[in-house]
């Protein structure tokens, strides 16, 4: 009986070194490869920007200040690879700085395993930064960076501000935030919300170190922004919104 104790016992320490090492993986580990990842897109975003448009060295939130002029008016529509940046997403609270994150972070195409594991990433189909429709971008909220991790925190008077590959800047207001299951992919359509406004909604895990929900944020271009007509192919829907 007490070898058989001892045995057990072992099994327990064992077990729990096994739950100890995934969790150093899945936070520590994931999240360097993830930072490693952002340092080389943001990168390379910012060396086909024109020179004026962004230094990676002086990055600085923008404010509900800027002057218009120096707003986007004409979206990028030319596609993108899989896994390349497609934009440059920063979370603002007049008056107050960043919030969610507090440093920008590179959007990429696709929403692949892959493609998430280097960060945020757009839902081909949708509409580009700037465009009529849907802006529509998924992102991890507990692993690989957890880019998402504070999204819940988001609320009325917050923006999304997000630089395109051209370095013209698009204004999202948040709008409103609403849980559903990971089947509900009609958040993912051109106008969710009904509004006719173009929007872009930001998908995440909802609890966190859960997939059992997904947390929904939707938000509206400025309305002082006009839009282009959305190019983006349409394609095959997801069924499913992705999760972790």
């Amino acid at each position: 009986m007490r070898l058989a104790l001892r045995s057990v016992g072992w099994l327990f320490i064992a077990a729990g070194a096994l739950v100890a090492l995934y969790l150093v993986y899945s936070l520590y580990w994931t999240g360097r490869s993830t930072a490693a990842a952002q340092d080389r897109l943001l990168e390379a975003f910012a060396e086909q920007l024109p020179e004026f448009a962004l230094d990676v060295d002086e990055l600085e939130p923008l404010t509900s200040d800027d002057p218009v002029a120096d707003l986007g008016t004409t979206p990028v529509t030319v596609p993108a690879d899989v896994g390349a940046a497609v934009g440059l997403m920063e979370f603002v609270r007049p008056g107050a700085g960043p919030v969610v994150t507090e440093d920008p972070v590179v959007v990429v195409e696709g929403v692949t395993v892959d493609a998430l594991k280097t960060g945020p990433g757009r839902y081909p189909g949708t509409a580009h930064p700037g465009e009529d429709g849907n802006f529509a971008v998924a992102g991890h909220r507990t692993t690989y960076g957890a880019p998402f991790w504070d999204l819940d925190q988001l609320r009325e008077g917050d923006e999304i501000h997000v630089t395109d590959r051209e370095g013209a800047v698009w204004v999202y207001e948040f709008t409103e935030s609403r849980i559903v299951p990971p089947a509900d992919v009609s958040v993912l359509q051109a106008d969710p919300l009904g509004s006719g406004a173009p929007m872009l909604t930001l998908t995440t895990c909802h609890p966190r170190w859960s997939q059992r929900e997904r947390l929904i944020v939707f938000a509206e271009l400025r309305a002082d922004q006009t839009p282009a007509a959305s190019t983006s192919p349409t394609g095959d829907a997801p069924t499913e919104i992705p999760g972790d």
